[in-house]
C-alpha cells in the first residue's frame, strides 16, 4: 500500500519581500491583490492556505505556481502540488489542482494519489466533491484507477481494487467501482474479477455483478452476482434465469502424497 505523507506545514506563513511573515485571512488577501492586478492572480509560492486564521482545518495547497481569479473563484496550482484538509482526513498530491469554490469542488490532475485514514486512491485525474464527501477516479488510457483500504482492526494489506472508473463516497462509506474490475484481498486469499464491484466499507460487504469469477484457496466460483460477507466469510451466488451457477472445490487427497 502507498502511504501519502505531508511534508509541508499546512498553516505555514506566507513570505512578502521586505515584509515580516505574516498570516492572512483568504477572502482579504485575494481581495487586496485582485485590485492590485485587475481580477486574475499569479503567485510563485510554497503554500497558500485557503482558510480564514482561526480555523486550522481549512484546506491548504502547496505548488509551484498558483492562480486565484476573485471573479471566477478558482484557484488553479500547478507543479509539484500538496493538499492537505485536515477536517476531512485528506492528504493528497497531484501535478494541477483547481479549486472551484463556489461549486465546493476539487479537481486533480496528473498522477494523483490521495490518502484518507490509512486508504488510498490512485489515477490520472480525481474530482472530489466537497459537500458530498465524495471522489470520482478515472485513469489514464489503457490503463486502471487503483485503491486500497486497510480495515484498522484486521491490519493486514488490506482490499485493493483495479477497475476503469471508481467513485468513492466517504460519508456513506461506499465505493463502486466500474469496468474491468479486479479485486485482491490477500488476506482473505480471494481474487475476483467482475463487470461491477459495489463496497460497502461500513457493511463489511462486497457485491460483484456481471460475469464474476471468484477465487478462493484454490476453489472457484462463477456467476452473475456474487455477494461476499466479509466477516463470515460467506458467499452468495446467483446466476441469470435458466444459467446454472458453476462452482469448483478443490478436494486435498490425502492417498497422493503417500
Amino acid at each position: 500500500m502507498h502511504r501519502l505523507t505531508s511534508t509541508f506545514d499546512p498553516i505555514e506563513t506566507l513570505h512578502a519581500t521586505g515584509l515580516r511573515q505574516y498570516r492572512t485571512e483568504w477572502s482579504r488577501w485575494l481581495l487586496i491583490l485582485s485590485i492590485a492586478f485587475g481580477g486574475t492572480i499569479a503567485v510563485s509560492i510554497q503554500t497558500l492556505t485557503v482558510q480564514a486564521q482561526p480555523n486550522p482545518q481549512g484546506l491548504a495547497i502547496q505548488s509551484d505556481t498558483q492562480e486565484a481569479n476573485s471573479k471566477t473563484q478558482v484557484v488553479t496550482a500547478r507543479g509539484n502540488v500538496r493538499l492537505n484538509y485536515p477536517s476531512r482526513k485528506i492528504q493528497a498530491q497531484a501535478n494541477l489542482a483547481q479549486y472551484f469554490i463556489k461549486q465546493k469542488r476539487i479537481l486533480l490532475t496528473g498522477n494523483v494519489l490521495i490518502a484518507q485514514e490509512g486508504s488510498t486512491l490512485e489515477g490520472e485525474s480525481v474530482l472530489y466533491l466537497v459537500d458530498e464527501g465524495k471522489f470520482i477516479a478515472n485513469p489514464k488510457i489503457k490503463q486502471q484507477v487503483r485503491s486500497n483500504y486497510i480495515d484498522p482492526e484486521q491490519g493486514g494489506r488490506g482490499l485493493t481494487i483495479l477497475s476503469n472508473i471508481q467513485e468513492a463516497n466517504s460519508k456513506t462509506e461506499i465505493v463502486t467501482a466500474t469496468g474491468n474490475v479486479r479485486l485482491s484481498y490477500p488476506d482473505k486469499k480471494l481474487q475476483a474479477r467482475a463487470n461491477t464491484a459495489q463496497y460497502n466499507i461500513k457493511g463489511k460487504q462486497i457485491v460483484l455483478s456481471g460475469n464474476v469469477l471468484v477465487v478462493n484457496n484454490g476453489s472457484s466460483l462463477q456467476g452473475d452476482t456474487i455477494t461476499y460477507l466479509i466477516e463470515e466469510g460467506r458467499f452468495i451466488a446467483k446466476q441469470k434465469p435458466g444459467i446454472p451457477v458453476q462452482s469448483i472445490y478443490v478436494i486435498p487427497d490425502k492417498t497422493s502424497n503417500q
